[in-house]
């Protein structure tokens, strides 16, 4: 089995690690529309890292 020792990485080591551990990342596509009827639309991405 690995074994992974943070306290032996560099900070940006450890951030590689653990956004490259997160995968398939969800994304999902807001829309919204004014009160005039127009739409807007944005890609969303975002995770939690929960221990």
């Amino acid at each position: 089995m690995l074994s992974i020792d943070p306290n032996q990485l560099t900070e940006r080591e450890n951030y590689k690690f653990l956004i490259g551990s997160i995968i398939p990342r969800p994304i999902a596509f807001v829309t919204s529309q004014s009160k005039d009827g127009v739409l807007n639309g944005a890609p969303f991405s975002y995770f939690n890292i929960v221990t």
